[in-house]
């Protein structure tokens, strides 16, 4: 028997329209922030699923790793041929499929941003206006050449060859590097390939505050999400802006003195375990024949592609 008490939206599993007029409520800066935080979190436990697996790079010792693939970031600076490149990237694909990295998201990283920012900073290399050279298409016919002090514009707008092939190089430079230093991060764990920038000489102090500030960003991200949590299980109603303000406001502040109270404690904790300003971690190994060979191995294809692309030359 169907209780007369209970609303008819409820018995359909329907739930009623969240503001008059059957229009859907716009999430607000709490549900934005919370959703935001939920998909760090997501992103931080993909990123430490693909450490655990066992693939070519996963294998390498985070020395030899970083050390070969920084050459072969060198390498894609060096090259001038946009067929080196392309090659050079499809090397670099083949690694990622041997690192069982899922090519979808490791593409999509890749590529949403690399077109959007390096291509709007070489758009203006590919008119004639800044790289004379063949046209490839005509966009518009001015009066005359003009000659404005030291700048020289000619008759027609027109997108060369040149420049077309200049800016496709210079994208390609960047999304094989921005894919090559992605690889490190996705196949190494944090704790070794800060470890690793020692081999690099980097200095002690830089990389014991980018040791504690990966350890300890995911405690105060777990706390702002405690915080907008706890706000929204008590708001009802839509709040307006003037309370959003004060609520981000304050939030700030008591996150700041939180940060810094659990600073001091943690120095505290280490000065008193021993610290002498040397990070150490569990598990330090040293390279053994097999990383030694990949290492090689990566070496020698990062000269057979600069020779490669001399060859071709330009």
């Amino acid at each position: 028997m169907v209780n007369k008490e209970i609303p008819a939206w409820l018995l359909a599993g329907n739930h009623p329209p969240l503001q008059p007029g059957g229009r859907k409520r716009r999430p607000g800066f709490a549900e934005k922030t919370l959703r935001d935080l939920a998909h760090v979190g997501g992103e931080v436990l993909f990123s430490e699923e693909l450490v655990g697996r066992r693939g070519w790079l996963q294998d390498l010792e985070a020395r030899c790793k970083l050390l070969s693939l920084l050459w072969l970031i060198l390498v894609a600076g060096l090259a001038r041929h946009p067929i080196t490149l392309i090659t050079l990237y499809l090397g670099v694909i083949l690694l990622a499929g041997l690192s069982r990295v899922p090519l979808g998201p490791f593409l999509k990283r890749v590529w949403l941003f690399v077109p959007l920012f390096t291509g709007i900073m070489v758009l203006p290399s590919i008119f004639n206006l800044i790289r004379p050279g063949d046209p490839l298409l005509v966009l518009c016919h001015l009066p005359g050449p003009l000659n404005l002090g030291p700048w020289h514009l000619p008759d027609q707008l027109t997108i060369t060859r040149q420049g077309v092939i200049g800016a496709g190089v210079l994208i390609l430079r960047v999304g094989v590097a921005v894919s090559l230093a992605l690889l490190v991060t996705l196949t190494t764990r944090w704790a070794a390939l800060l470890r690793a920038l020692r081999v690099l000489r980097v200095p002690r102090v830089f990389v014991l505050t980018l040791t504690l500030t990966y350890r300890y960003i995911f405690l105060l991200l777990k706390l702002v999400e405690e915080m907008f949590v706890a706000r929204q299980s008590r708001q009802v109603g839509r709040p307006d802006r003037q309370m959003n303000h004060r609520f981000l406001s304050g939030s700030a502040g008591n996150l700041l003195a939180r940060a810094y109270a659990l600073s001091e404690e943690v120095y505290q904790a280490m000065l008193a375990r021993g610290f002498n300003g040397e990070v150490r971690t569990e598990g330090d190994l040293q390279p053994a024949g097999p990383d030694y060979r990949r290492a090689a191995a990566l070496f020698l294809v990062g000269l057979i592609i600069l020779g490669g692309d001399h060859y071709l030359g330009w």
